[in-house]
């Protein structure tokens, strides 16, 4: 089959998919109807979860939105990210053998040995570094500009800087870095033009060259990041390098996109709610609850995927070996058993259970700690120095049912 052939075809299994997509939710499927991304997809979350804790989707997948039953299916071992003889949904890109493709025991190892470069005391040493380029970045578009597109001028920026020296890319390649990153989020989406999938392929060649280039660098020269972290695994053949490369590429992707969008949701939701801004704006130190909140009420990842690796019950349903159950987290923070008045943005929120933005059980997210920091830094810089800040224009989402976030968010600042 020739390239045009299978370029062509598989434009026609997509727009195949996307027509059985909106008839399912045209006939009244809510699991179908958040596969189209709709601009808000809470209130179809909300549908979901009248139809119970756990219910079936049209479209074959089982479906919660529950935050009870979410939580118990992400820490319950009878569940994994992969079958149960080890193979990987169709939805995931060939390199994925990183920490968040695998189930155990291969995760918990590579886990055990990515730790340490996120422990507390080593992301203490990086909030200086965080709030000197949080203060770099806010210089940059106050020069002498008056609107900006919030996402490209600081959200995509300053997690990006966060995380390059965190892992220990060399400033030579942090360009590239940034562009094939790029390039590559669409993995991160659920949904994919051929144009978008072929450009992340090609990327993911790309980065694999520059990390043994810089793996190699760091042998000659280790230093305090996660690369150098890892070499002596390798060397002592804990790690293999083709565990390592996909890890170095995967771990930054992964918590640059959340990171990125975190803090731009949470800055649209408090403009979109002034009084709230201003609350912020008085006492910056309300910065961690802003983050808490935003979590709860729009959080970057939207939905995780689980397969069930043998035969089971769950809440009066039979769940066969190899059928996957679509959790929906931006359902399940909003669930009014666990969170009074959900819907609601509200700072000074009591804290309730936590929320499932970063998952639970062996999968919780390794950098939670850091994208959270990252988040709370810039915020309160934001509102302590442009706390004239606004919206200034319609904003532009991101065409994906996973990852929340968005591309264009205008701001003024004057």
């Amino acid at each position: 089959m020739s390239e045009l052939e299978a370029e062509r075809r598989a434009r026609y299994q997509a727009t195949v998919v996307q027509e059985y997509l909106r008839r399912t939710a045209e006939e009244g499927d809510p699991y179908a109807a958040v596969l189209l991304v709709p601009d808000s997809p809470y209130p179809l979350y909300e549908r979901i979860r009248g139809r119970g804790p756990l219910h079936r989707s049209a479209v074959g997948a089982w479906t919660t939105a529950s935050h009870r039953v979410a939580n118990r299916i992400l820490r319950d071992r009878r569940f994994g990210v992969r079958t149960a003889d080890g193979a990987k949904p169709p939805e995931f890109m060939p390199f994925d053998n990183s920490m968040l493709g695998l189930d155990p025991p291969d995760h918990t190892r590579l886990r055990r040995l990515a730790t340490p470069s996120l422990n507390p005391r080593r992301l203490a040493h990086w909030q200086p570094h965080v709030e000197r380029f949080t203060g770099e970045l806010i210089d940059e578009m106050l020069a002498g500009r008056d609107q900006v597109n919030f996402m490209r001028a600081f959200a995509q920026q300053l997690p990006l800087r966060v995380i390059g020296d965190l892992v220990g890319i060399p400033p030579r390649h942090r360009q590239l870095f940034f562009r094939l990153s790029r390039r590559m989020a669409y993995l991160l989406d659920g949904v994919a033009t051929v144009q978008a999938a072929r450009g992340a392929t090609a990327a993911i060649a790309e980065m694999t060259v520059m990390f043994h280039d810089i793996i190699a660098e760091r042998k000659a020269d280790p230093r305090e990041d996660l690369i150098s972290d890892l070499l002596p695994a390798v060397e002592d053949g804990r790690l293999t390098m083709d565990e390592m490369v996909p890890l170095c590429m995967f771990l930054p992707l992964a918590g640059t996109e959340t990171t990125v969008n975190l803090i731009g949701n949470g800055l649209l939701a408090l403009l979109e709610h002034p009084e709230q801004w201003a609350m912020l704006a008085a006492d910056p130190s309300l910065a961690p609850a802003v983050v808490r909140e935003t979590l709860r009420h729009d959080p970057p990842v939207q939905q995780y995927r689980r397969i069930a690796h043998t035969d089971l019950e769950l809440e009066g349903e039979s769940i066969a070996a190899g059928e996957e159950v679509a959790i929906c987290a931006g359902g399940t923070n909003r669930d009014p058993e666990v969170y009074p008045d959900p819907g609601r943005f509200d700072i000074t929120r009591e804290p309730g259970p936590e929320n499932l933005a970063f998952s639970a059980g062996i999968h919780f997210c390794l950098g939670a700690a850091l994208a959270r920091m990252e988040a709370e830094t810039a915020l309160a810089a934001l509102a302590a120095r442009v706390p004239g800040i606004h919206q200034a224009g319609p904003v532009r989402r991101r065409g994906s049912f996973i990852i929340r976030g968005m591309l264009q968010f205008p701001v003024g600042l004057r």
